[in-house]
């Protein structure tokens, strides 16, 4: 098949999610933070609250990383609010993204109706422009189109998925210690706070990048369904990391196919594909033990 050199930073941006989010997604099963990524991704429209507020547009690139990063920030600290809530009610991690899902959502619509009124009062004249601009900043934030990823933005997803991979490798040990029986991770020596601190901080992370470039949908779904589908396989974990990878980026290549040679969104064909992938893997998880028998 015959790659169109323009699609390439496209196809390299969506392998390099699909890889990261393969990979956390065992973490986030064995966890049971399947609601995580719904959380912190719809609690970044307080984040893209604050950009419109602060004026920080997306028409350079300059512009671009500056809301980047404050919706990353805002991400970050929206996670580690998660995890200070669990904590007080008990390891009710549901109560907790639900309050600050709640919250944020609140935050970022009443910012964005100030943001609004300031270009209502605008004496320039240019009120119809900033309107047009702010509901483009939020459909690209919350709502990305994969097919309008740059190089520029698919560089920063191929070098922030390299990095969270480096992280779970070199913190695997930690990581699945932590992940089978976190009440224990203390009396060995390390923190089980910071390390849930930190792994909901890389999470964060994964979400905002894959929903700028893919939509809220498939940020959601690849934190759970390579991992859902691979555990069904398998209950060793290397073989169910190595799965999970594999499904990820099948799903997205396959998507990629898809999507690319008709009209239907690249996001949510990825999805659809990746749950007729775990739902394959459910049937052959409930016949191995009759064929075996």
């Amino acid at each position: 098949m015959r790659i169109d050199p323009a699609n390439i930073p496209i196809i390299a941006a969506a392998i390099a999610i699909a890889m990261m989010g393969g990979a956390l997604s065992i973490f986030v099963v064995l966890k049971r933070l399947a609601f995580i990524g719904q959380g912190i991704s719809h609690a970044a429209f307080g984040g893209v609250g604050i950009a419109l507020v602060l004026g920080v547009h997306g028409a350079t690139t300059v512009g671009a990383i500056g809301q980047l990063t404050i919706v990353v920030v805002f991400s970050i600290l929206a996670a580690l609010w998660i995890a200070a809530l669990s904590r007080s009610h008990k390891g009710r991690t549901d109560t907790a993204i639900g309050v600050v899902l709640s919250a944020s959502m609140a935050l970022g619509f009443v910012l964005f109706t100030i943001a609004e009124s300031r270009h209502d009062h605008d004496e320039h004249g240019h009120a119809a422009n900033g309107h047009e601009d702010e509901h483009h900043l939020i459909e690209e934030i919350l709502f990305g189109n994969i097919l309008n990823t740059t190089t520029t933005k698919s560089t920063i997803a191929v070098v922030t998925s390299a990095a969270i991979l480096l992280y779970l490798w070199s913190a695997r040990r930690k990581l699945i210690f932590w992940a089978f029986d976190e009440p224990v991770v203390d009396a060995y020596g390390h923190s089980s706070r910071s390390i849930t601190n930190l792994f909901l901080s890389v999470l964060a992370i994964a979400v905002v990048m894959s929903m700028q470039i893919a939509g809220v949908v498939l940020a959601a779904a690849i934190l759970v369904l390579p991992g859902a589908a691979a555990l069904n396989l398998t209950a060793k974990l290397r073989p169910a990391f190595i799965y999970a990878i594999t499904i990820g980026v099948l799903g997205a290549i396959l998507g990629l196919q898809v999507g690319l040679n008709s009209s239907y969104p690249i996001g949510p064909t990825i999805v659809l594909i990746q749950s007729v992938m775990y739902l394959l893997t459910l049937v052959i998880k409930l016949l191995a033990p009759r064929l075996r028998a």
